[in-house]
């Protein structure tokens, strides 16, 4: 089988902060391991830095001639927002290719409209608004809020001053994401609370949950707002990294786990991820588990998150990249044993 390891190699990103640029050097790593493991498996492997023009990237697909592309492209250009035209352009090419759908790409990235599709399944999400300007009615709830780009991932636009208390505060970190990431701002009730993560394998109603992750915040910077900034994930011995360690839960009752991973996979199927995705969730003391973020492209590099996860399960990583790879094969031809995933 011959696999495409197709992935974003961008100079920078749109916003142009230049400590963005170290989530995009980490795709590049996903896509090492991705490879590594695909020959591993036995498999004719090709490694591609999507360019952003169609017609290049249209030649390239044509030119590997691949009977699978592993997709892990989370930008084109270092703008995220186009992150689903590659996947259009993959069905448009009509070849059979791994993780979530062109739409379900698009959803996730949109943080408004992914809340109101979660809402609108019964999902649990905090009260939010639109900030276009950074003049708009700020949320009827009650500070603390917390102000993040309203279409970027990999928590772009996220640091300890994105959780504010008053309203000049609110509109002055409205200003600055918009201005800074050429986008509306969303600015939402911070929920305070212990914080999970969720890895989730499959699609539909066979989709799976990997043991539970939570943010070990026992370190976190004192005086600062617990959560897991741009920094705590891409800024390697930072405070806010050496303060946000994913562990494994202690003391957590069954029942409780049981909600957190049946909230996680209620968002993760609202959504219509498939193969794999990774939902976030922080549990408020009085009223329960939150959705704060749908991920569905997230960091699979090996020894990273979902890998570590799926791990913990008895999955290997080699057998984590070959059951993704076998899931977008049976979609393409139905007939082969799509159980191997």
């Amino acid at each position: 089988m011959r696999v495409l390891v197709l992935y974003n190699d961008d100079a920078g990103l749109l916003g142009d902060a230049s400590l963005d640029t170290a989530a995009v050097r980490d795709v590049l790593d996903a896509a090492h391991g991705v490879a590594a493991a695909c020959r591993k498996n036995g498999w004719e492997v090709t490694s591609v830095a999507a360019p952003r023009a169609p017609g290049e990237l249209l030649c390239a697909l044509s030119a590997s001639r691949p009977d699978v592309v592993f997709n892990l492209v989370e930008a084109l250009g270092g703008d995220a927002r186009l992150e689903a035209g590659l996947a259009w352009l993959l069905e448009l090419a009509g070849l059979p290719y791994t993780g979530s759908p062109p739409l379900t790409l698009s959803l996730a990235l949109h943080k408004p409209l992914a809340k109101a599709v979660l809402r609108d399944h019964g999902v649990p999400v905090a009260e939010g608004v639109l900030f276009e300007h950074g003049d708009e009615p700020l949320p009827t709830c009650a500070p603390p809020w917390i102000v993040k780009p309203s279409r970027e991932d990999a928590s772009h636009g996220i640091s300890t001053e994105s959780v504010v208390r008053t309203e000049a505060a609110a509109r002055a970190r409205a200003r600055h994401v918009i201005e800074v990431y050429r986008q509306s701002a969303l600015v939402e009730e911070f929920v305070e609370g212990r914080e999970f993560n969720v890895a989730v394998l499959g699609e539909g109603d066979a989709a799976r949950t990997l043991p539970l992750a939570e943010i070990d915040f026992s370190r976190f910077p004192a005086g600062l707002p617990r959560l897991v900034t741009y920094a705590a994930k891409w800024v390697d011995g930072s405070p806010e990294d050496m303060g946000s360690v994913p562990v494994q839960p202690s003391g957590l009752e069954p029942t409780l786990a049981a909600c957190l991973e049946s909230t996680a996979l209620a968002a993760y199927r609202a959504l219509g991820l498939r193969d794999y995705g990774r939902v976030d969730l922080r549990l408020h003391p009085e009223r329960g588990p939150f959705v704060l973020e749908v991920n569905a492209n997230p960091d699979i590099t090996p020894g990273e998150g979902l890998a570590r996860a799926a791990g913990r399960s008895g999955i290997t990583y080699d057998q984590l990249i070959a059951g993704i790879v076998y899931a977008a094969r049976a979609r393409a031809n139905p007939a082969e044993i799509s159980s191997r995933h």
